[in-house]
Parts: C-alpha cells; sequence; structure tokens
C-alpha cells in the first residue's frame, strides 16, 4: 500500500470509497484539490484509492473537508491524519467526524468541540406555501454581501474567497434574505448538500423561508445538513419540515479552540 500526495487521476479511482459511502463529496474533493492540492492525500492498495482526505486553509484553522476510508482497512484513517499533521506541524486543525471515530483522533490529540446531527430530508411530502413574493424575498439578490458579512460574524475570520468560490458550483443553488444566507448544491444524482447555511441572531423567520426555498427548489432529491446537535431551535426546525436525524458527529479540533458562534450555523 502506497500512502501519501492524492494524484492528479483520482477521480476513477474512488469507486469502491463512493460504493461505501454515497454522500463521498467528490465535487468538493475536486474544488479543493485545485486549491490546496499539497493539503489532498490518498491510500493507494495499487491503482484503488482506499482512503482519502482534503483539507482547506483558511486564516485560523485548516479543515479537513473530505475524510472517506474502506471499513476494512480501518488503519488508513489514522495514517492519512498523521500525514496531514506532519505537513502542517503546530497548525490548528478542525475535522467533523462520526462518533464512533473520534475516540481516533483523540488518541492523536483531538478534542471534541461540539456534538453535531446530520439531518436527512427523503423526498417526503411537506405542505407550505411558496408564493412569487416569497421567491423574490430568498432570491439571492444580495447573497454576496449577505455572505461575507454574516459569515465573518459567525467564524470570526476572513472566509470570503472559499463562500464565492472555492465551495461553489456549477449547480449551486444560492439563496439568501438581509439576514441569512444558504448555499445547497449536488453533490451526486441522488443527494443535495447544504453547506453553508448561517443567519443572523434570532432571524428564525428568514430562516424558515430559506429552508422552504430550498425544499421548493430541490425537492425532488435527497437533502442533507449537519446541524449543531444542541441548538434546539434549529434541529426542531428541520424536523418541522420532515427531515430525520440519521447520523451522529462530532466537531473535533487540534491545538486551539474554533471560535465559532453554533447559534447561528444551521448548516456546517
Amino acid at each position: 500500500m502506497f500512502i501519501g500526495y492524492l494524484k492528479s487521476d483520482f477521480e476513477e479511482n474512488l469507486e469502491e470509497l463512493f460504493t461505501q459511502n454515497p454522500l463521498l463529496d467528490i465535487s468538493l474533493l475536486k474544488q479543493t484539490y485545485t486549491v490546496f492540492p499539497e493539503y489532498c492525500f490518498a491510500a493507494y492498495e495499487k491503482t484503488k484509492i482506499v482512503g482519502v482526505l482534503s483539507a482547506y486553509v483558511f486564516e485560523k484553522y485548516v479543515y479537513v473537508n473530505v475524510l472517506e476510508v474502506i471499513e476494512k482497512y480501518e488503519d488508513v484513517f489514522t495514517r492519512l491524519i498523521s500525514l496531514l499533521l506532519k505537513n502542517i506541524p503546530n497548525e490548528n486543525v478542525v475535522l467533523l467526524v462520526e462518533n464512533k471515530k473520534s475516540i481516533k483522533l483523540m488518541e492523536l490529540g483531538f478534542k471534541e468541540f461540539y456534538n453535531f446531527k446530520r439531518m436527512t430530508h427523503s423526498g417526503e411530502a411537506v405542505a407550505f406555501n411558496f408564493s412569487n413574493s416569497t421567491a423574490k424575498q430568498v432570491s439571492g439578490e444580495h447573497y454576496d454581501e449577505v455572505s461575507k458579512r454574516i459569515d465573518k460574524k459567525v467564524f470570526h475570520q476572513n472566509r470570503e474567497d472559499y463562500i464565492k468560490k472555492d465551495c461553489v458550483f456549477s449547480n449551486s443553488l444560492k439563496l439568501s434574505t438581509m439576514h441569512g444566507f444558504l448555499h445547497s448544491y449536488v453533490v451526486n444524482k441522488r443527494f443535495i448538500k447544504i453547506s453553508p447555511w448561517l443567519m443572523d441572531s434570532e432571524a428564525f423567520i428568514d430562516a424558515e423561508k430559506l429552508l422552504r426555498g430550498v425544499l421548493y427548489y430541490r425537492g425532488l432529491k435527497k437533502i442533507y445538513a449537519y446541524a449543531p446537535a444542541n441548538e434546539k431551535e434549529i434541529i426542531e426546525l428541520y424536523q418541522s419540515y420532515k427531515f430525520k436525524i440519521d447520523g451522529d458527529f462530532k466537531l473535533m479540533y487540534l491545538t486551539e479552540l474554533p471560535d465559532i458562534k453554533l447559534e447561528n450555523l444551521y448548516g456546517l
């Protein structure tokens, strides 16, 4: 087995990883590889990729945005993380992992920051009004200025390149009001991911409009998002529109505690 930098022809070698996890975010992996190839790694069994990791560099930390390993190669998970850490010594690192994998990270010095739930909508019919007036209110006319303002308030750093370019795809749907923004994109033929979704404080009515918007435009596919588990109002909003909890996750960090306003973070 070879573990090292991700090779440029990686997409054709991800079949088994994708079969194991249909939520493997190949679009995000490709985009991150374009921006930060030096922080993208893979484990190869001959030509087959059995584990992959990509990381995006923000001002205050390195965020691992893709990490997937075929189950029978358990040790690859730790080896990929260790390889990243060797290439970014003394940096702050943040990543979201399933609860069962958090113990392995703790062995490498990571600490738990916050619990998250994966919320999934499976196309179940939801009765709500979405008029032309509502469509105009969430049209995204002021998306760039709203996203820049709120994202900086929530994450306390400048993530403008990420918000405007590096998490945006040809199939992105950008919705916004003056008090929040919601970005969603096509992961594959079956799944839509909400990421990121951020709101001003006490902007629940606007948040509901944005959720109605993404369901109206994207509702024929499965939609999922990662939401802070203990923010009751956020979880209940999802559930009121028939999203169900289908996974428990932990946001983990190494070195410095992240400064994130979780009450404003509706979708990571």
